[in-house]
């Protein structure tokens, strides 16, 4: 075991106070969705033990992920599981694809705006949560905005929602004068989206993941443990940046934007930990059946490709 990575490793644990009900979602997310979304309890408590978190603390965060329908839990004889469910399956498909295999297309300089005032209190409140989770933002009373939305998402959220008849979808366009206005227009993205947060926690993501790229570099001889502590941490801190980040068009963002370089980070790492800290989850990891199945193809074009195959 690299003891320079096992200091910093323990640090970040540390310093970053880690939530339970968190770091078991990006468990299933990372490891576990793509194996069939199941695992014993006796697994997880395990897994989380080399993260410091002790069995009473599984087990009430497992517990809370149950109650708010994340998880459901079935006991066999003496042992009890614990499953993804139908309802949280399409968040977990939605950040799969935000964090493994996000895309930037260029902008046509088209915005989608949503109109909220027809809708009911209850049902709008709903409705602007998941259309920030869709990027969106409030830019005016009762309107919500996105460059370029992906067309699809929106229409199956509004019909998953039943709010067809209760909203009014506009398309609008920046006219040909825009570069003229390109600050104005920038101040209001910087306004209504939460840019400057986002950039300072792309620049510290990327300051403590360079040390730790460096140390893995280095060593020969990765041990699996802290290879498995590397990839759910950084896929847990690069996961908590991505959900929040809208993932607007470049022209509309400042120059420096670090979402790239923190993007290729996190591949580098990935590709270096993924395999050999698969090692030590399939030492640990069992279903109902017995041990984790194979990984489902699509786990395997994470970060463009995963050169990991015969694990399966």
């Amino acid at each position: 075991m690299n003891a320079k990575l096992k200091q910093v490793i323990d640090d970040f644990v540390q310093h970053e106070s880690l939530s339970g009900t968190s770091l078991i979602m990006t468990i299933f997310g990372d490891c576990i969705f793509h194996r069939g979304g199941i695992i014993s309890l006796a697994s997880l408590i395990q897994l989380m033990d080399v993260f410091g978190f002790n069995e009473r603390s599984v087990r009430t965060a497992v517990f809370r992920l149950v109650q708010n329908g994340w998880l459901s839990s079935e006991k066999i004889g003496r042992t009890s599981y614990y499953r993804i469910t139908e309802n949280s399956r399409q968040r977990f498909v939605q950040a799969d694809y935000k964090i493994y295999s996000l895309s930037q297309s260029e902008w046509n300089k088209k915005w989608d705006l949503v109109l909220l005032s027809s809708a009911e209190l209850e049902n709008k409140i709903s409705l602007k949560k998941e259309l920030e989770w869709l990027g969106f933002a409030n830019i005016a009373t009762n309107v919500m905005a996105y460059p370029g939305c992906d067309q699809v998402k929106l229409q199956n959220l509004l019909f998953n929602l039943q709010m067809t008849d209760q909203v009014v979808i506009f398309k609008a366009e920046t006219l040909q004068f825009w570069q003229d206005s390109y600050a104005t227009i920038q101040r209001m993205v910087e306004i209504n989206w939460p840019i400057q947060d986002l950039h300072a926690r792309y620049e510290t993501f990327i300051g403590d993941f360079r040390e730790i790229l460096n140390l893995i570099e280095a060593d020969e001889q990765l041990d699996a443990v802290q290879a498995f502590q590397v990839r759910i941490l950084l896929i847990h801190q690069y996961r908590r940046i991505l959900l929040k980040d809208p993932n607007l068009p470049f022209e509309l963002l400042p120059p420096n934007w670090l979402s790239l370089t923190a993007r290729n980070l996190s591949s580098n790492i990935y590709q270096a930990v993924c395999a050999i800290g698969d090692e030590f989850f399939f030492e640990i990891a069992r279903t109902s059946e017995g041990s984790m199945p194979p990984a489902h193809p699509q786990f395997f074009k994470r970060f463009g490709g995963l050169k990991m195959e015969a694990l399966g």
